[in-house]
C-alpha cells in the first residue's frame, strides 16, 4: 500500500493559516482599562483558593467530632468495660477518613482496685484492621492521667473539646492531632474520651493543590506552629491571602509561588487584544474547521471504534483516503484477528488449568482425609513399637503428599495473582521457636548439626505476613536438609536499617551437594532442579524454590544464591519490614472437653470419612447421626434437635451450601444451629460460597483432630446454646 503523507501536510497547512492570521493582527489594549478589574479578579481567585484549602482541612477534622461524641456516649453508658470495648471496636471498624484511633481513658483505679490504668484504646490500620493497644496501661509509662490531653479536660463541663498541638506519631511518622473530651457516668467525672486524627491526607492535599496551581502555602496550628509549608516565599509587593478557620484556630497563608499578581495582570493585559478579538475568534474557528475536517474527525471516529472493540473485533470504518490513518486501520485489524485467536487459546488453557487443579485438590484431599484420619485414630490404640513405627511412616508419607499438593496449589495461586498477603503483628521469636522444634529433630535423624543465629533483639515484633515468611524459610530449610548428607545446616537472622527503612535478612547455609554455576538460574524455575538426576535421587516437585522466588517478588523482597559444588549453598533473602509494638492477646488454653449430652449430625457422602468423623466425635462424648447428602441433612434437622452439624460440600442430590441455606431458613430454634463446613476444596470461591450460605466455620480436609478440638473450644458458647445447663456443669 502506498502511504501518502497528506495527513501531516493538511495539519501543517491548517495551523500555518491560523498562525499567520493571528500574528498579523496582534495589538495591545489600554492598560488602564483592563488592569484594575483584572487585578481584583486575580486576588479574588487567590482568596477562593485559600478558602478551598481551609474547607478541605476543616471539614474532615470537624467530622471527627461526631466520632468523638460517639466515644463519649459509649463511655457514659454504665456498662462493663468488655461491653464498651466491643462497641468501640465496632465503631472504629465502621469509620473511615482521617480518624485513625481513639478510646476511653477512665479515672485511675475506678475500674480495678489493683490496676490503676484500664484504658480502652483502638487503632485502625491502613488495611482497615482494628487493633486494641494496651501499652498506655503500663504504670511504667508514667500514667495517661498525667498527659496534657487528659488533664486539659478533667472535670470540664460536658461537651468540652480540647485540641492538642500537632505532633509526629512515633511509629507511623505521620502528623497527628488529638481531640479530647470528658465523659461522665451518673453525673460523676469518669474519664476522658479521645480521637486521634491523621493529617497525612490533609497535608498531601495542600501539597498537591499548591503544586497544581503554583501556590505557596503555609499552614499553622492554633499554637502558631507550622504544620506544613510548600514553596512559601515572601517578596516585595506580594499579595498574601490569609484565613483563620475551625474551632482549633488554624491559619493558612497563600501566595502565588511563581509570579506576583501584578506580573500576571501585566502579562494578561499585554496579550489581550480587544480590537482583534472577533477576528481572532474567526481565525480559531477556521483553523479548527480545517484541522477537524482532515485530522481530528477521522481520529475521533477511529478512537470510538477502538473503544467499542476493546473486547475484540475489527475496526469497521469507511475511510477512503490512502494515508496514515488508512494504514493504521488495516494494521490494527490484522493484529486484532491474531490476538483474538491467542486470547481464546489462553482463556481455554487457564480455564482448563483451574478446573484441573480444583478436581485434583478435591480428589486427593478426600481419600487423604481417610488415610490420615484413620492414622490419627490408630495412634490412640495400643500398638507395638514396630506397629507405631510403621504408623509414623504412614503419617509422614501422607503429610508429605499434602505438602506436594499444597506446593502445586500455592504456585498456581501466585501465578494467577490470587494469593493475598496479610500484614499482622507477630514476634520473631515465634518463628525461631517453630524452626528449632522442627529442624533440630530432622537434622539429628540425618546426623547433621543444626545452628540458629540471630542478631535481632529478642523482643522484636514485625508487622508482616508471618505465614508466608515461615513458608519461605521452611522451603529453604527443607531444601538444605534434603541435599545435605554431612556437616551442618544453619540459619541466621539479621536486622539492618537503611535510609530509615528496616530490613530483615534471612540466610540459610548448608554443606550439601552444591549447585553448578550454569544451573543457579534454573533452580528458581518451576518443575526444574539443578540436574535431571536430582529428582530421581532426592524426589520433590521442583516447585519449592520457584515458590520462594515468586513469594519474594510478591512481598517486595530479594533472594540471592551463592553455591559451590561439593562445598554447599547459601540462600540469602531480604525484606523491607515494619517494626511493630508488641501486641499481647489472651490465648485460649488447649484442653479437651467432655461433650456428653450433645448431639451432632455428620453429613458426608464418603463412607470412610463419615466413619472417621463419627469416631472422632464419639470419642469426645457426642451422640452421632450420619446422612449421606444435603437433602437428608435438612430432613434430619427438621425432625431431630442437633447441637452441631458437620457439613460436607460436594455431595449428590443437594450440596453443602444448598443444605446450609435451607437449614438457615428453618424455624428460629433450628436455624441457629452451629454448622461447620468440611471441604477438600481449597479454592477461595468455594469457601466464600459456604460462608455466604451460613456456615459458622470451615474445616479443611484432611481433618486434624487437634484443629477440630480448637474449633470446638472457640465455639463453646454457640455449641451449648440449647443446653446451657450442661455448659454450667462444665464450668
Amino acid at each position: 500500500m502506498d502511504i501518502r503523507s497528506s495527513l501531516k501536510k493538511k495539519s501543517i497547512f491548517a495551523l500555518a493559516i491560523y498562525l499567520a492570521m493571528a500574528v498579523s493582527l496582534i495589538g495591545t489594549v489600554s492598560y488602564l482599562v483592563v488592569e484594575p478589574p483584572t487585578r481584583t479578579q486575580l486576588e479574588k481567585n487567590l482568596d477562593a483558593r485559600t478558602e478551598l484549602i481551609s474547607t478541605e482541612i476543616r471539614e474532615p477534622i470537624n467530622g471527627s467530632l461526631g466520632i468523638l461524641q460517639s466515644v463519649v456516649s459509649i463511655g457514659s453508658i454504665d456498662e462493663p468495660q468488655e461491653r464498651q470495648a466491643l462497641m468501640l471496636e465496632s465503631l472504629f471498624g465502621l469509620i473511615d477518613g482521617v480518624t485513625v484511633s481513639g478510646g476511653l481513658w477512665p479515672v485511675p483505679y475506678t475500674i480495678s482496685d489493683t490496676a490503676p490504668f484500664q484504658s480502652i484504646f483502638f487503632n485502625r490500620a491502613a488495611d482497615g484492621a482494628v487493633d486494641r493497644v494496651y501499652s498506655w496501661d503500663n504504670p511504667a509509662s508514667g500514667g495517661y492521667d498525667k498527659e496534657a490531653w487528659y488533664t486539659s479536660v478533667v472535670d470540664a463541663p460536658v461537651g468540652t473539646v480540647s485540641w492538642s498541638s500537632v505532633y509526629i506519631d512515633p511509629f507511623t511518622h505521620v502528623q497527628m492531632i488529638t481531640a479530647s473530651s470528658p465523659y461522665y457516668v451518673n453525673d460523676r467525672f469518669a474519664g476522658v474520651a479521645t480521637v486521634d486524627i491523621s493529617l497525612e491526607s490533609l497535608v498531601a492535599f495542600v501539597r498537591v493543590h499548591a503544586e497544581q496551581h503554583d501556590l505557596g502555602v503555609i499552614l499553622r496550628d492554633g499554637y502558631g506552629d507550622v504544620i506544613t509549608e510548600h514553596n512559601f516565599q515572601l517578596v516585595e509587593d506580594i499579595y498574601i491571602s490569609k484565613n483563620q478557620f475551625g474551632d482549633f484556630n488554624w491559619t493558612v497563608d497563600v501566595v502565588n509561588a511563581k509570579r506576583l499578581v501584578k506580573e500576571q495582570v501585566y502579562d494578561l493585559v499585554l496579550n489581550v487584544e480587544a480590537v482583534i478579538v472577533p477576528i481572532m475568534l474567526a481565525c480559531v474557528m477556521l483553523g479548527y474547521m480545517l484541522i477537524n475536517r482532515f485530522l481530528i474527525a477521522p481520529i475521533i471516529v477511529i478512537a470510538r471504534r477502538v473503544d467499542e472493540t476493546m473486547e475484540g473485533g475489527e475496526i469497521k470504518v469507511r475511510y477512503h483516503s490512502e494515508d496514515e490513518i488508512k494504514y493504521l486501520i488495516d494494521s490494527f485489524n490484522q493484529k486484532t484477528v491474531f490476538l483474538e485467536e491467542e486470547k481464546v487459546k489462553a482463556q481455554a488453557s487457564t480455564k482448563a488449568k483451574s478446573a484441573f487443579l480444583a478436581v485434583l485438590s478435591h480428589e486427593i484431599r478426600t481419600p487423604m482425609n481417610g488415610v490420615l484420619g484413620t492414622a490419627q485414630i490408630l495412634q490412640k490404640t495400643e500398638m507395638t513399637d514396630e506397629q507405631r513405627k510403621y504408623l509414623k511412616t504412614l503419617i509422614d508419607s501422607g503429610e508429605h503428599m499434602m505438602t506436594l499438593l499444597n506446593e502445586i496449589l500455592d504456585f498456581s495461586k501466585v501465578e494467577q495473582g490470587h494469593l493475598e498477603l496479610e500484614h499482622k503483628p507477630f514476634p520473631l521469636e515465634s518463628v525461631l521457636g517453630s524452626i528449632n522444634s522442627v529442624y533440630n529433630t530432622l537434622c539429628c535423624e540425618k546426623g547433621l548439626q543444626f545452628k540458629v543465629y540471630s542478631d535481632v533483639p529478642t523482643e522484636r515484633w514485625y508487622r508482616f505476613d508471618k505465614a508466608r515468611l515461615r513458608q519461605i524459610l521452611f522451603n529453604l530449610l527443607n531444601n538444605a536438609v534434603k541435599f545435605t548428607s554431612r556437616g551442618y545446616v544453619e540459619v541466621s537472622f539479621t536486622e539492618e536499617i537503611i535510609d530509615d527503612q528496616t530490613y530483615l535478612r534471612l540466610r540459610v547455609r548448608d554443606t550439601g551437594i552444591g549447585i553448578p554455576k550454569e544451573a543457579r538460574e534454573k533452580v528458581f524455575k518451576p518443575f526444574e532442579q539443578a540436574e535431571s538426576s536430582t529428582t530421581r535421587r532426592f524426589g520433590g516437585t521442583g516447585l519449592g524454590l520457584a515458590i520462594v522466588n515468586q513469594l519474594c517478588e510478591l512481598m517486595g523482597g530479594k533472594i540471592q544464591l551463592t553455591s559451590e559444588v561439593g562445598i554447599g549453598s547459601c540462600f540469602e533473602v531480604s525484606f523491607a519490614v515494619e517494626v511493630s509494638e508488641p501486641v499481647f492477646t489472651e490465648m485460649a488454653m488447649h484442653q479437651k472437653h467432655d461433650y456428653n449430652g450433645l448431639n451432632v449430625l455428620i453429613v458426608e457422602d464418603n463412607r470412610t470419612n463419615a466413619i472417621i468423623l463419627n469416631t472422632f466425635l464419639k470419642n469426645k462424648g457426642f451422640a452421632c447421626d450420619c446422612v449421606e447428602n444435603g437433602e437428608l441433612a435438612v430432613k434430619a434437622a427438621i425432625s431431630q434437635d442437633y447441637d452441631l452439624i458437620l457439613m460436607d460440600n460436594h455431595m449428590p442430590v443437594m450440596d453443602g451450601a444448598e443444605a446450609t441455606t435451607a437449614i438457615r431458613k428453618l424455624a428460629k430454634n433450628k436455624a441457629g444451629m452451629l454448622i461447620f463446613g468440611c471441604t477438600a476444596d481449597v479454592f477461595q470461591d468455594t469457601r466464600e460460597r459456604m460462608i455466604d450460605a451460613g456456615v459458622d466455620h470451615i474445616i479443611s480436609k484432611p481433618i486434624d483432630e487437634t484443629e477440630l478440638d480448637d474449633v470446638l473450644i472457640n465455639y463453646t458458647e454457640k455449641l451449648y446454646q440449647f443446653k446451657p445447663d450442661l455448659l454450667a456443669n462444665l464450668q
